[in-house]
């Protein structure tokens, strides 16, 4: 029995910079060169947050920030050799605390990693592909804002690699897929300014942010005419890639109380999903994701949530010569205290996002 569903684009997307283990916030999609014949696709995703924090003062602060994205996706086809071209936000922190002593002392600070992918799918028969890329990241820059001052960092960017091999039965629509992305470091420079409680020093920033090495297995397969089921396992080993700033001002005091430090923790994110084709223009899919955190209490000023629980929708409506998808997620995020006063409860963010995609 050939099962002839196709899995609906559902853009599960969740600012992950809000959880205790790490800040990625897409991860590389590959669907696009498994695509018959030229594939392009562009898609937009807006995230709501309502996710705040409370200290002493008990009022809380909004602090993560609404986020838009855009992605786009172009695959070519020959007969052994695919390649593809994805863009999508790697990574982001993206904080709104006030820097209040007495309630929300977050810092504020809005920090994008955006990464540009070129893969290769090479088919060895027996059903067996290999797949091997390059990703140039681009953290744009940005404005860190603490008690201690403001740290104005430069952009910088780097090269990572992608490697990877996938299995799949088309009859009955199986693909399983690994894939492996080492770890990176982009060192970057920038200027800081003390708070005026601090005398107004100035001085400079040498900033270095780790990307993580991160393992993903990718399942599909067919269950029944027009029905498929989806999941995914995630890794990443975000302990071994901590992100620092330390400041150099001449006071030896102050550049110790505003060097900054993340205390992320080794992560892995689940997802299972079903896709239901219902005619020959309009399918569906539903899912569901979560992911631990690294505990209820957390000494790090970047955390703000205990890990996380997604449930995510998707429709897609096909034309003659394009394709239009529609999706939405609720993200649950766990409840955490940081450094024993400033307290995240009861938050979540919504996304909703479109991709149109055509074959040519």
């Amino acid at each position: 029995m050939k099962v002839i569903a196709k899995s609906v684009c559902v853009l599960l997307l969740s600012s992950t910079s809000a959880f205790a283990g790490g800040f990625e916030l897409q991860t590389l999609n590959t669907a696009s060169l498994y695509e018959e014949g030229n594939y392009g696709a562009f898609s937009f995703a807006k995230i709501n947050s309502n996710l705040s924090g409370s200290g002493v003062d008990q009022q809380k602060v909004k602090t993560l920030k609404d986020q838009s994205i855009a992605n786009a996706e172009l695959k070519f086809e020959t007969d052994k050799l695919d390649i593809g071209l994805v863009s999508f936000r790697s990574g982001a922190i993206q904080m709104s605390g006030d820097n209040n002593p007495g309630g929300n002392f977050a810092p504020s600070i809005n920090a994008n990693l955006n990464s540009i992918a070129l893969l290769a799918k090479y088919s060895l028969g027996q059903n067996i592909d290999l797949i091997a890329g390059a990703k140039h990241n681009s953290l744009s820059a940005f404005n860190l804002t603490s008690l201690y001052g403001s740290y104005d960092i430069s952009a910088k960017s780097n090269v990572s690699y992608v490697a990877g091999v996938a299995y799949s039965i088309p009859e009955i629509a199986l693909r399983a897929e690994i894939l492996l992305q080492p770890g990176s470091e982009i060192s970057t420079t920038g200027a800081f300014i003390g708070s005026a409680g601090l005398g107004n020093a100035t001085g400079s920033v040498q900033a270095n942010l780790k990307t993580p090495q991160t393992i993903t297995l990718n399942f599909q397969t067919g269950i029944a005419e027009g029905t498929l089921i989806t999941g995914s396992i995630h890794h990443a080993k975000w302990g071994a890639a901590q992100t620092t700033a330390t400041v150099e001002t001449g006071v030896p005091q102050l550049n110790q109380a505003a060097k900054v430090s993340s205390e992320f923790g080794d992560t892995t994110r689940y997802s299972v999903g079903l896709g239901r084709k219902f005619s020959d223009t309009l399918s569906g899919s539903l899912s569901y994701s979560y992911e631990a955190g690294g505990g209820a209490k957390s000494d790090s000023v970047f955390t703000m949530s205990n890990g996380s629980r997604a449930l995510s929708v998707g429709v897609k409506y096909s034309l003659e010569s394009f394709d239009v998808s529609f999706g939405a997620s609720r993200t649950t995020f766990g409840d955490v205290t940081v450094k024993d006063v400033l307290v995240y409860s009861g938050n979540t963010a919504t996304t909703f996002g479109v991709k149109v995609s055509t074959k040519f």
